[in-house]
């Protein structure tokens, strides 16, 4: 199989990497956009306990002080997964416990 002029690139995987770097980043800009138009102050789904929020890099995630609950916004799950390890280990550690404490 050759390959076709006007074609996305040579290498399909490298086409693929920069479809999805776009649509991650495309992400971010519309969660952001979302959050900024959310009230603050927003309560657990669980048991209505305000949320507080917790800022790895780039991500930010919800954590519920009481049950511990952990709230993602839409396209936050993927930004996780490209954190680096050692930050993921950090966020899993620090979501169990209260704010500050860790």
């Amino acid at each position: 199989m050759s390959w076709e002029e006007g074609k996305p690139s040579r290498n399909e995987n490298e086409w693929f990497a920069r479809r999805d770097a776009e649509w991650l980043r495309e992400q971010r800009l519309q969660l952001d956009a979302r959050r900024a138009d959310q009230p603050a102050g927003m309560r657990c789904l669980r048991d209505g306990t305000e949320l507080t929020e917790r800022v790895y890099g780039h991500l930010r995630i919800d954590v519920c002080p009481t049950c511990h609950g952990v709230w993602l916004d839409a396209g936050e799950l993927e930004l996780l997964v490209h954190l680096p390890s050692a930050t993921i280990e950090q966020v899993v550690r620090e979501v169990g416990s209260a704010p500050g404490t860790a």
